[in-house]
């Protein structure tokens, strides 16, 4: 969830980098072909003032939530000044169009919402509609048939963009956190790499093809004496240290996921002696790494290859007794088990 909030702070950070230049632009042209000089120039002026300083604040990632909480009352400020303006000067007095202002409504909605969530957002916006709702409903009676319209569809504009980012947000939202559940049901939360779910998910779907495929099963030697004399925590560190040094030398074809403890499994598109030099690889390379904490680690692996007619069931058999040998036998090493040697479970 960390680092989820992290992410969201970071793109909210990129997007107001990139548009408040475009906003900033919008105010300085909208004055300038603007001879009248009101309450909405000078709000004008303090927002492209406030605006710019708080687009260097950002950049300078200095107080990010405090900028972003008073551009918004800013912006709030804004659209109701604009729109007491458009009532007087456009609506009643010309006769016109409510004003240009209006074609920035649906970016404060967005902003609304991004800047305050959903529940928090909708409230805003809400109370803004409403205030527009007290400042324009009053002079009905002076505004002709067109500018009538102009107002008419501005109200329903706002409320109909009101509900749209709402159930939007409410939608996307719901979306992404089915997405996250379903990757975390198959994600192992401490190493961040398959867990035993996914594994038998992905070995289900190759038992359908009788393409070549070996299962590597491995185990950290020793890894209870690293918990018993470094703590859990190390022990966890150890863990996640040795799932990247793994990681590091697999082709983006392998499979690698977490067993269980510290026992994990590879699936790699390859088999016989070319599974075995693979295995060894590895062996060597944990065998020649120092983990920041406790140093020397080995590991030991068992290996066999899929032979047509396995299981899931006997091809994971025969990796476990491969390894239980390479256990038995002194740890720190490869050994295979094929389909002749131990028979299908």
């Amino acid at each position: 969830m960390a680092q989820q909030v992290e992410n969201l702070e970071e793109l909210k950070r990129k997007l107001y980098l990139f548009a408040v230049p475009f906003l900033i632009f919008a105010l300085i042209m909208n004055n300038l072909f603007d001879a009248s000089v009101g309450v909405g120039f000078y709000v004008d002026f303090l927002l492209i003032l406030y605006f710019s300083i708080g687009w260097i604040l950002i950049y300078k990632r200095i107080l990010f939530r405090f900028v972003e909480l008073s551009n918004l009352v800013f912006v709030s400020i804004h659209q109701i000044t604009q729109f007491h303006q458009g009532v007087h000067e456009n609506l009643i007095a010309k006769n016109e169009s409510i004003g240009d202002f209006s074609m920035f409504m649906p970016l404060i909605v967005v902003f609304m919402y991004l800047s305050l969530g959903r529940k928090k957002g909708l409230l805003l916006s809400l109370i803004i509609f409403f205030i527009t709702l007290c400042l324009g409903i009053p002079y009905i009676t002076e505004i002709q048939t067109y500018a009538m319209d102009s107002l008419v569809k501005y109200y329903l504009a706002n409320i109909i963009y009101i509900l749209a980012f709402y159930y939007l947000q409410f939608a996307l939202g719901t979306f992404t956190e089915l997405k996250s559940i379903k990757s975390n049901a198959y994600v192992d939360p401490l190493t961040e790499i398959a867990n035993r779910r996914k594994m038998y998910l992905y070995l289900d779907n190759h038992l359908k093809t009788n393409d070549d495929l070996s299962v590597i099963l491995l185990d950290i030697d020793n890894f209870k004496s690293i918990n018993d004399h470094y703590g859990h925590d190390v022990g966890d560190e150890v863990l996640q240290e040795f799932t990247k040094l793994i990681s590091q030398h697999l082709s983006e074809e392998d499979m690698f996921g977490r067993w269980g403890g510290e026992e994990f499994m590879v699936f790699s598109h390859t088999s016989g002696s070319n599974a075995m030099k693979l295995a060894e690889n590895l062996r060597r390379t944990v065998d020649y790494y120092s983990f920041t904490k406790v140093g020397h680690v080995t590991a030991s692996f068992g290996v066999t290859s899929y032979r047509a007619g396995d299981t899931k069931e006997s091809l994971f058999k025969r990796a476990d007794v491969a390894l239980y040998q390479s256990k038995t036998n002194g740890k720190n090493q490869v050994n295979r088990i094929d389909a002749k040697e131990l028979g299908r479970a």
